[in-house]
């Protein structure tokens, strides 16, 4: 990882040509800023004067000459250019405080030093004059900086070389220098480069990554933390363009994943596309992945084949800390292929635009006042959730971060690394999440939840069917004739089975699902004769809580049967389906409680798909 973010920094440097002293200007920190507030001091060779103190406007081309880098958050700033709290404290404790500490190593700095002191007061009441001033939807962010007039032309920090050495030492030492620990380097081959030459330890920890942990005690017991140097020397080049790069992430290639930020880093095997991406990740700035660089991969794909060089990305998942000063990494999945990534879209759309999900299905499902097909539908009803980025939220339905549900962050996290790395996912365990939370839903009788869990969850099962992605999935399908013209509830379910083959490819599913589908009736059929709510159906307490297995499904199937038979609402057709695919299943059916559990859910859910307007029973006709 750290190579491709080298190799990206180096190809950025060049392309924006940024000096060393520019690498280390803290851009982010000023994205706000829309005023600068300036103590102009008049300078010669051997003497400095307070001017005045006036504000300018925010110029992003002066960054530069600003030359603003945040230091500790007790002490002064990298140089005496700093965001404003109180003009007090940020006067005497960032500017008259870095003079005074510096004031020793330069007779420059030392006139600067004096004339400040001198006249701290002039200039704190004038700064407070002009910052009151300051319009109050600008007054965030207000940067305080020097300026110089030198025979009347306008100077900066940034236009004298004793600040910019000082930035650069500065900002070079907290690749070797921890307070707790001390200094880290020495001479050594940089493990990046491979170069011989001064070498730092404390790189990454100065980018605040976790797996590289040389400033905690009890890392490594047996190791002195001053010797990171030899486990992970890193020279001072190398140094310096991970910085542009762990920059460029930071701006253009970090996005937000449902608690989570993420980094999409490229990795080129020849390093001859570096110019295409940048003008890509240019041209999608400020887009999700998913609606920006995503969207264009056949371009790109076009642009690696053109120029005959090999495109791998790595995702890096973390979490902020520390407010933000350092990354906790939760997930890394390396080597993925553009390509990859592209069926994953591809597959997602398909999914989506099934008819089991279309306005018309998810209506019977959902009600009548439903509008749009299932995920457009949801959009406006559920937070987080987006055209193309469905499987990802449903994966966290299933997996929260809840109080109330419980913690799941390393079960999602694990899943997202599998499909990203296109790695097999336990079917039954997947199953088993579903039904966790179908189950809690059922036990608080909450029907639109159950209903609206169940479309999610065969709405991601096919995701992964689809991907080739469950591990422990039975590919064999018995051979039955599945051509039928739609007249009634028969053909609906046949046409069904056969669209939806991929989920339905034995007969003991079909008949687990269409035991759920007389339920499901049954329970319409109480609730509309006995007057009673959803949740107060006698028959709900025969289903154990959605917790079946074999004997369970084969005797709900006879006790729904013989109850539909006292209510004088029989379906023949439909029995006699589920007969029939009981019979094909046999005995000993191998499924888990989970699974037998799940595909009963789904019959429940989805049976209202097959309702007739009249269908023919032994008893009479049945309006729907």
């Amino acid at each position: 990882m750290l190579d491709a973010i080298k190799e990206l920094g180096e190809y950025v440097k060049e392309k924006e040509n940024l000096s060393d002293v520019e690498t280390f200007i803290n851009i982010a920190k000023l994205k706000n800023t829309k005023k600068v507030l300036c103590i102009v001091l008049e300078c010669s060779k051997s003497r400095v004067l307070f001017k005045k103190v006036h504000t300018e406007d925010f110029d992003l081309y002066k960054l530069k000459l600003y030359l603003y880098r945040e230091g500790s958050s007790r002490g002064t700033d990298t140089l005496p250019s700093s965001l404003i709290t109180t003009i007090e404290k940020t006067f005497e404790n960032k500017i008259i405080s870095w003079f005074q500490k510096y004031a020793d190593i330069d007779s420059f700095i030392q006139l600067i030093n004096n004339e400040l002191y001198e006249q701290r007061e002039k200039i704190k009441n004038e700064l407070l004059e002009f910052y009151n001033a300051i319009p109050k939807e600008e007054k965030r962010n207000v940067l305080l900086t020097i300026k110089f007039l030198d025979n009347e032309k306008e100077k900066y920090l940034g236009d004298f070389d004793i600040f910019k050495e000082i930035l650069l030492q500065n900002s070079l030492k907290k690749y070797y220098f921890l307070e707790s620990i001390g200094e880290s380097k020495g001479k050594g081959t940089c493990c990046i480069c491979g170069k011989k030459d001064e070498v730092y330890g404390y790189v990454p920890t100065s980018f605040g990554f976790s797996f590289s942990t040389a400033d905690k005690k009890g890392f490594s017991p047996v190791f002195l933390q001053k010797h990171q140097w030899k486990e992970m020397p890193i020279c001072k080049d190398c140094a310096i363009y991970l910085e542009v790069g762990k920059k460029f992430l930071d701006r253009n290639l970090s996005f937000n994943f449902f608690g989570y930020k993420y980094y999409v880093i490229p990795k080129f095997i020849f390093k001859n596309l570096f110019g295409e991406l940048y003008e890509e990740i240019e041209l999608y700035k400020g887009k999700e992945y998913h609606e920006g660089l995503m969207s264009d991969e056949d371009y790109l794909e076009e642009i690696i084949k053109e120029k005959e060089d090999i495109l791998r990305i790595i995702f890096l998942f973390y979490k902020q800390k520390g407010g933000g000063k350092y990354i906790d990494i939760v997930n890394y999945t390396e080597d993925i292929l553009p390509s990859w990534i592209k069926e994953l879209d591809v597959v997602q759309r398909n999914i989506r635009k099934i008819n089991l999900f279309q306005e018309e299905n998810v209506r019977s499902i959902l009600g009548e006042n439903w509008v749009n097909d299932f995920i457009r539908g949801l959009i406006n009803k559920e937070r987080g959730l987006g055209i193309n980025n469905w499987p990802m939220k449903f994966i966290r339905d299933f997996f929260p971060y809840s109080k109330t549900e419980g913690i799941y962050d390393k079960y999602f996290m694990d899943i997202v690394g599998s499909i990203l790395s296109n790695s097999p996912i336990d079917k039954n365990f997947l199953i088993s999440a579903f039904m966790k939370r179908i189950r809690n839903a059922y036990k608080k009788k909450n029907d639109y939840t159950i209903k609206i869990l169940t479309l999610k969850s065969l709405m991601l099962y096919l995701f992964f069917k689809n991907l080739n992605l469950l591990r422990g999935e039975k590919m064999s399908e018995e051979k039955i004739s599945e051509k039928y013209e739609i007249v009634n509830i028969e053909d609906k379910i046949e046409k069904f089975f056969k669209e939806r083959k991929d989920i339905f490819e034995v007969a003991t599913k079909k008949a687990i699902f269409l035991v759920g589908v007389l339920v499901n009736y049954l329970l319409y059929i109480q609730r509309k004769e006995r007057n009673v709510n959803f949740g107060e159906e006698p028959f709900r307490s025969k289903l154990h809580g959605l917790i079946l297995d074999e004997k369970r499904i084969k005797k709900l199937f006879s006790q729904a049967v013989n109850k539909l038979g006292e209510y004088k609402k029989t379906y023949p057709s439909l029995e006699g389906l589920v007969g029939k695919y009981l019979t094909i299943s046999g005995e000993n059916w191998r499924l888990s409680k989970d699974e037998i559990s799940y595909y009963f859910t789904l019959g429940l859910v989805l049976g209202n798909m097959f309702k007739t307007r009249k269908e023919k029973t032994n008893g009479g006709e049945i309006n729907e």
